[in-house]
């Protein structure tokens, strides 16, 4: 059996036992975790200064704007938010609402990444996390004129970033990522915790969501969620496939301190998904980036405690070179 298959087939061998554990175990009131928790799906707030889409490598890319305008001297760094995998930027609403708002007030960019949400796909070309940073880098640069930007990360977004830091902006006075807030990653593909995805109790919910969130906001004719679903865990099962060769990439603080991108690698001290071993070791592999350990949240934090994820954002924002 391929590593491929082997991650699907966990996947809805977790999801059977969660909803068979759901109809035979009653529910019995006392404490539950948050990172045993996954709340309702929120909702970007209606004040946005833009939400639309622009044309990009072929696609429509949406995004939409937050706090201060764009187009005026920026005295704070513009944040761009990139959400995880198989959701949308409506699950990074509670730091969109944070960055933007008084007292921060950080210009905002929230993109639907490529094929989910409210932006297209090209079917003829697969999915893979350097066209995702590519995308995001020709959105900023091309249509937006923003020529650097802090940018948070979750799962696939974080990857994302990570791509931005290796493959594309290796020169430090000319790259896009100022500082980068890298939640839940991972460096290869065969890094699933499988002991903590089968531990999941909201699995079913979980993809319930996906699902009927997907089909909700995609332009796609025919809605089809099976395909967008296989061309996502296409990528997803055999990418990336970094190394400290590749990390070493980076240019580091140490190199320049003044341009270099200030690196955090974030996890949830009961991340279910990936091994929680990687953040450290990706922190080894990144010399000069920092390793923060959410408590009692795991790959689900920014909905799951959003004040401890949101202050960690600030403390992030506020570190000076």
């Amino acid at each position: 059996m391929t590593k491929m298959i082997l991650v699907r087939s966990l996947f809805i061998a977790a999801v059977t036992m969660s909803l068979s554990a759901a109809h035979s175990s009653p529910a019995t009131p006392g404490y539950v975790p948050l990172y045993q928790t996954l709340p309702p799906t929120p909702v970007l707030p209606p004040n946005a200064r833009f939400v639309g889409s622009a044309n990009i490598n072929n696609i429509s890319l949406w995004y939409t704007l937050y706090g201060p305008p764009l187009n005026k001297p920026q005295k704070k760094l513009p944040i761009v938010l990139l959400h995880g995998g198989k959701i949308s930027s409506r699950w990074l609403t509670h730091q969109i609402k944070y960055l933007s708002s008084p007292p921060l007030s950080h210009p905002v960019i929230a993109i639907d990444t490529r094929s989910h949400g409210r932006s297209s796909d090209d079917p003829s070309v697969p999915l893979s996390y350097s066209l995702f940073a590519n995308d995001t880098a020709t959105l900023l640069r091309s249509h937006l004129g923003i020529s650097r930007a802090g940018f948070v990360g979750w799962s696939d977004g974080a990857n994302t970033i990570l791509s931005l830091l290796i493959d594309h902006y290796s020169t430090p006075k000319a790259a896009l990522v100022d500082r980068a807030f890298i939640f839940g990653a991972n460096y290869r593909y065969d890094q699933l915790n499988v002991t903590g995805l089968l531990g999941i109790p909201f699995l079913n919910d979980l993809a319930g969501r996906m699902q009927s969130e997907w089909t909700a906001l995609t332009s796609t004719v025919p809605k089809d969620y099976a395909a967008f679903n296989t061309r996502v865990s296409a990528m997803q099962d055999t990418s990336p496939l970094w190394s400290a060769g590749d990390f070493g990439k980076i240019k580091t603080l140490y190199q320049d301190p003044k341009n270099a991108p200030i690196v955090w690698i974030v996890n949830g001290d009961s991340e279910e998904i990936v091994q929680r071993s990687v953040a450290g070791e990706m922190r080894d592999m990144i010399w000069g980036s920092s390793l923060v350990i959410l408590p009692d949240v795991g790959h689900f934090a920014p909905v799951q405690d959003p004040g401890t994820f949101n202050a960690m954002l600030a403390r992030w924002i506020s570190r000076e070179r």
